[in-house]
């Protein structure tokens, strides 16, 4: 009901205003473009479209279904591309070409600050400490753009999960005090989580991108935070709706 929305309003965004301002960066040296595509023709080719489809929608299947299956979904990834290479759809020179090494450092770098986040409490100490300045008193529709606010700021830095472990608690208690239905605020939370689109390093894709686009931390600024914002504001008029207090 509220994913829905939400991603036809992203669409429209990066389609319009978001294409205008993701700045057009030409890949320096040493900085991956594209993975180059296998010599191949006629039957060949067509062959290896196929496999590679299959491969791609076996794959999917196999992540949406991850518990059903019992099996994670970086295994699944990674049997994904064994499968690739065994029927030599990609060499192995192609595989490793295709690995952005800047994407692995910076998420290595960076998992420490969203585990240290968490572990240490500091994380919850934030989260304490904006509640306390808004108040208890405050009224649902405030409490949940300040949550939502809260929980969208950690996650460009730390985990979504983590962050929502951290602060679904939180929104439940206020909310039970308050006297109202919880489930606008935790879904709020949960979304506001997801919607790390501020920084290269506030979820996977993000990143991914970082190095094939040549972009800087500048750049996810500019073109996310007004994403951001826009998917607040919708989020925040559509929960209450949803889900009333």
């Amino acid at each position: 009901k509220i994913g829905i929305p939400l991603t036809l309003v992203g669409i429209a965004y990066m389609a319009t205003v978001g294409a205008r301002l993701l700045p057009d960066h030409t890949p320096g040296p040493g900085q991956p473009t594209t993975v180059e595509a296998p010599a191949a023709t006629g039957q060949a080719s067509a062959a290896k479209q196929w496999i590679s489809g299959l491969v791609m929608v076996g794959t999917v299947v196999v992540m949406v279904f991850e518990r059903q299956v019992g099996m994670p979904l970086h295994v699944t990834a990674a049997i994904g591309a064994l499968v690739l290479v065994a029927t030599r759809v990609l060499s192995e020179r192609q595989v490793y070409a295709a690995i952005d090494w800047t994407t692995i450092f910076l998420l290595a770098g960076m998992l420490p600050l969203a585990t240290a986040l968490e572990t240490t409490g500091a994380g919850l100490k934030i989260a304490a400490a904006v509640v306390g300045t808004i108040g208890q008193e405050a009224g649902p529709w405030l409490i949940t753009g300040a949550l939502f606010a809260l929980s969208n700021g950690l996650s460009q830095f730390m985990s979504n999960t983590a962050t929502t472990a951290i602060l679904a608690p939180v929104g439940i208690a206020i909310a039970q005090d308050l006297g109202v239905d919880p489930r606008a605020v935790v879904m709020a939370i949960a979304i506001a989580a997801s919607c790390a689109f501020a920084t290269p390093i506030g979820t996977p894709p993000n990143a991914l991108v970082l190095g094939p686009g040549n972009y800087r931390f500048k750049d996810y600024v500019r073109v996310g935070t007004p994403l951001v914002l826009l998917l607040a504001g919708v989020s925040v008029i559509l929960l209450p709706r949803l889900w009333p207090f």
